[in-house]
């Protein structure tokens, strides 16, 4: 079982208060931020992870998780300081977890630019290939299988596929990459807010690929909009996809929504699009929909029958 650092911890509801409950330092209702060595990472990596009040660490029981993953420049506490308080009242109505993981391996020893779309603050949630990348940003691996490990063995949650996955900008790409290829056996839904939909048509997205990875065609299996393209004469593996975009926003060329919309449309995949009137792209745009997205997963993590199909 991997070795947990408790950052910091700071309560964030008002229920669930109990002085004699903490296990090993970990309280209900608190939102924490937690270090720990990646084996995938081969670094340190810190995550934060809101529990509600309900929570009870018991091996039979069993609560739902939703990852959340930030955007390019961001780390693992601006989700929780900025969209934290409407997002962590509503998972705490649905006795939901949410864990929220930093945005790419940092350290002396781990490569970096000065362009901010790549390198530290901007993995693009992928597993790199191509030097110096490859040995530290193996970011797919840690939010897919590291992450997830950790969660359900040391907290009892997101056990046997129960969670969901949701992110902003870059994170929305992450999630939405990350869901389409794993499908409904490991993620019970997915959405995203102002996401960048078709990375590999798109400066930020060609600028980190031709980086990262030795291949072009490696980009093709991490961009959400090729997922769906290839998806056609396959059964679609979610309900509905959720995706709110702002009309203002200034990244709209590099976000490329009208692009995942046609794919989803020759797929068959139902995708609900919605354009938010007179927002940005900031975490106030954020944090106004996030109790929109925690709900709609929230119905999802609730059903009572699923079944499975990936893309890949």
């Amino acid at each position: 079982m991997a070795k947990l650092e408790i950052i910091s911890k700071v309560r964030v509801v008002p229920n669930g208060y109990d002085k004699h409950s903490s296990f090993g330092n970990f309280e209900k209702g608190c939102y924490h931020r937690v270090r720990h060595e990646s084996i995938y990472n081969k670094s340190k990596m810190t995550f934060g992870i809101f529990i509600p009040s309900s929570y009870e660490n018991n091996c039979c029981r069993n609560i739902p998780a939703l990852f959340w993953l930030s955007g390019m420049t961001c780390d693992d506490t601006n989700f929780a300081m900025k969209a934290g308080q409407k997002a962590f009242q509503a998972a705490e109505r649905h006795d939901m977890a949410i864990i929220m993981p930093d945005t790419s391996p940092r350290g002396p020893n781990v490569p970096d630019t000065d362009v901010y779309h790549m390198g530290t603050g901007a993995s693009f949630y992928i597993n790199a290939t191509a030097s110096p990348y490859d040995e530290h940003y193996q970011m797919y691996d840690y939010i897919t299988k590291e992450l997830p490990s950790i969660i359900e063995n040391s907290f009892n949650i997101g056990k046997n596929g129960l969670k969901s996955i949701c992110g902003h900008n870059m994170g929305g790409h992450g999630a939405l990459v990350i869901a389409l290829r794993q499908g409904n056996s490991s993620w019970k839904s997915v959405s995203a807010l102002a996401p960048i939909c078709n990375p590999t048509k798109c400066s930020f997205g060609k600028t980190a690929f031709d980086n990262y990875f030795m291949f072009p065609e490696e980009g093709k299996m991490n961009d959400a909009t090729c997922l769906l393209e290839a998806l056609v004469d396959h059964p679609a593996p979610f309900d509905d996809i959720l995706i709110d975009q702002g009309t203002v926003d200034p990244f709209l060329e590099e976000l490329k929504p009208d692009a995942i919309i046609t794919a989803a449309d020759k797929s068959g995949q139902k995708l609900t699009l919605n354009k938010r009137e007179g927002f940005d792209h900031s975490y106030f745009f954020v944090a106004n929909f996030i109790e929109d997205h925690v709900n709609f997963h929230a119905d999802r993590l609730n059903a009572k029958d699923s079944f499975s199909y990936s893309c890949w």
